[in-house]
């Protein structure tokens, strides 16, 4: 598993494949960057409104690294 800084939540510029946020969600709780993704499209499907409004906050908001 990679090393990750995990003193804040952040947008993971260098992985991302949208804006980043889940690449640092998953540096932040030290998980792999797949199960992340898929626990976001799950949501997504679930909760479609609230995830893509949540996300969309979380891009604007948390810093870049």
């Amino acid at each position: 598993m990679a090393t990750y800084d995990t003193d804040r939540w952040y947008c993971a510029r260098a992985y991302r494949k949208v804006a980043g946020v889940c690449a640092g969600l998953a540096g932040y709780y030290q998980q792999p960057r797949w199960l992340i993704r898929l626990l976001a499209i799950i949501l997504l499907l679930l909760f479609p409104l609230a995830t893509i409004v949540a996300y969309l906050v979380a891009a604007a908001i948390l810093p870049d690294r």
